[in-house]
């Protein structure tokens, strides 16, 4: 029914014995005998890590020392809208913008209208952030003296 298998021989299984031994067994004994955060930057050889070998997503920032990584987006992000500026019978018409404490201007802006005839304005002038960049100006224009509304926002975070 079965064929016969032969045993293997006692100095068959010696050899394979010693084969895995010598495979794996001097090596694993290597292993063993580093102490654990043992091996750091003095041990490492010259160019031994290098970026093409660091697999992706495998970095945490812990890993970097301050200041290496680039800022994690916007942070603290607040647009603020005080009310408009409305002048009359006058020719020019502005709105300076101030963020909260602490926080910089990254964007601003305004919008103006209030003129009835076409040529007349307003337009506006000036449109800028204030030299030490934690305010916004708009400034308006019109031809003629007259009613001119503006409204302007300012956007505002914190930076770094």
């Amino acid at each position: 029914m079965f064929p016969w298998v032969r045993r293997p021989s006692p100095a068959m299984v010696v050899a394979c014995i010693a084969l895995i031994v010598g495979l794996s067994g001097t090596s694993y004994a290597k292993i063993l005998a580093l102490p654990l955060n043992s091996v750091g930057t003095p041990q490492l050889k010259a160019n031994a890590v290098i970026s093409s070998k660091v697999r992706d997503h495998t970095l945490l920032a812990a890993d970097f020392k301050p200041g290496q990584l680039p800022p994690r987006g916007i942070q603290g992000y607040e647009v603020v809208s005080p009310p408009p500026n409305i002048v009359m019978n006058d020719i020019h018409n502005s709105i300076f913008m101030t963020c909260p404490a602490g926080k910089r201007a990254i964007g601003g802006g305004g919008a103006t209208g209030g003129g009835i005839v076409p040529g007349d304005g307003p337009y506006i002038t000036s449109n800028l952030p204030s030299v030490d960049g934690t305010g916004w100006l708009v400034d308006t224009t019109r031809a003629v003296s007259g009613y001119s509304a503006l409204v302007g926002r300012i956007i505002c975070a914190d930076v770094p």
